[in-house]
């Protein structure tokens, strides 16, 4: 017997109660103190091997730390001021300039002078496959990065693997977008493999700045070289040799690094170790973002119930947040229904139609985030480049073709225009209770 879908009234009801009133942030806050200790291992599991990836791929093609995401996210906590609190406004963010902090995350050459020993400058500089000039440049000795090519490199690479967490979905997603982005063929699985191996090393060996206590093997050596199994996105396994990290992050590895695409590494770390011991800078700021991260979970509560006056609290009614959601869920419904009525009835069972109806809110959700990092690529392609990918993953995913097909071009024609009111909406509350609160 189908179950009868609930009333929007209800929802609203519901979303309310758990996210905005008053007992709903409590409780939030009280789960995430919960969470917090596997809050805190999610983000070193990820974060140390997304960001520690991302230093190596700046330097193989030329792009500054500062340019990456995640690399580049943290955020300060702003005490709101008394006229912002009665605005509802509890807590306040503010991107955190890490750049000010670290000058050399800036430029790609400071950040090779201040990490590295000097002996090993030249060589660095000398090994980097830099940004292509036309008419300058020798032919194979630089690269050329269109815009997606950028955001894919800078942001998305890493946004999908939290999106693909099982291995084989992942190396799936870099065979499809390759296409769009017109990559070489050593490209994608490069990619692939200089994260797979950082990931692999921080479960089979200790390495500090990517290994976790309570996770962690303890390292396997063969002579003295560490040694960890790692499978590429061939699918060929390989005992991996390495002596220092920085060999995992752009080092030449023989059968697993493509040519032009890692450097011949020396025998010791080329990181700069401050009086002997310490840890290099990028090193340091790597820890200090991610304890960083971590302190900030008690305020996850307040941010999902921020922009919500006292009285909106305990009448729901009242609360123009819940108004806000409600709007968002309607254009939901409605493209759901839309593509309900698209859909042929040799193809309409209901599996199948929760999936069509998934693909266009793809469409529409994935060119209007707000907040995500790693969106960008989505949200600059053309709707040909877009529809390029997408027809593949979905189709990958057992639908018909020209059902999708016929899907995106009648909704290409209207979504557009509900995607831009869907951005506006997502703003509305924020810029009313903010310009309340100046106006005070």
């Amino acid at each position: 017997m189908p179950i009868a879908p609930k009333k929007p009234s209800s929802i609203k009801k519901k979303y309310h109660a758990k996210t905005l009133s008053d007992d709903g942030i409590y409780l939030n806050w009280i789960r995430s103190l919960d969470v917090s200790p596997m809050f805190a291992d999610y983000v070193w599991l990820n974060i140390s091997a997304f960001d520690l990836a991302q230093l190596g791929l700046g330097l193989i093609y030329d792009i500054a730390p500062i340019d990456f995401e995640p690399y580049n996210i943290d955020f300060n906590f702003v005490q709101p001021s008394i006229d912002e609190l009665m605005q509802g406004i509890w807590v306040k963010f503010e991107r955190k300039k890490l750049e000010e902090e670290y000058e050399w995350m800036l430029d790609t050459d400071l950040y090779v002078s201040e990490n590295f020993v000097p002996d090993y400058v030249g060589s660095v500089e000398s090994s980097r496959l830099r940004k292509g000039v036309y008419g300058k440049t020798k032919y194979g000795r630089s690269y050329f990065d269109p815009l997606l090519m950028r955001e894919f490199l800078r942001a998305t690479i890493m946004r999908a693997r939290l999106l693909r967490t099982p291995d084989i979905s992942y190396k799936q997603f870099l065979e499809q977008i390759k296409e769009i982005l017109d990559l070489s063929k050593i490209e994608d699985k490069h990619l692939y493999n200089r994260l797979m191996l950082l990931f692999s090393a921080q479960k089979h060996a200790f390495i500090l700045g990517l290994s976790i206590l309570g996770y962690s093997f303890l390292t396997k050596t063969e002579g003295d070289c560490a040694v960890i199994p790692f499978m590429d996105a061939d699918g060929n396994i390989y005992d991996v040799k390495f002596r220092t990290l920085d060999q995992l992050l752009f080092g030449f590895i023989l059968g697993v690094t493509p040519l032009g695409r890692g450097m011949l590494m020396p025998k010791n770390s080329i990181f700069k170790m401050e009086d002997g011991k310490k840890n290099p800078p990028m090193l340091r700021a790597l820890l200090s973002k991610i304890r960083s991260i971590i302190s900030k979970i008690s305020l996850t509560a307040w941010a999902y119930g921020n922009y919500n006056r006292p009285e909106e609290m305990t009448k729901a009614h009242a609360s123009e947040r819940m108004e806000q959601y409600d709007m968002l869920q309607w254009q939901r419904r409605l493209i759901e229904q839309w593509v309900r009525r698209q859909i042929p009835p040799e193809e309409a069972n209901p599996v199948k139609i929760r999936q069509y109806q998934n693909a266009i809110l793809q469409y529409y959700g994935w060119k209007a985030k707000r907040h995500k990092w790693g969106f960008n690529a989505w949200k600059y392609a053309t709707d040909d480049e877009f529809y390029s990918w997408w027809i593949e993953h979905w189709t990958a995913q057992g639908l018909n073709r020209q059902v999708l097909t016929k899907l995106f071009e009648g909704a290409k024609k209207w979504l557009p225009s509900l995607i831009q009111q869907k951005l506006r909406l997502g703003e509305r509350v924020r810029r009313s209770r903010l310009r309340l609160a100046l106006s005070r």
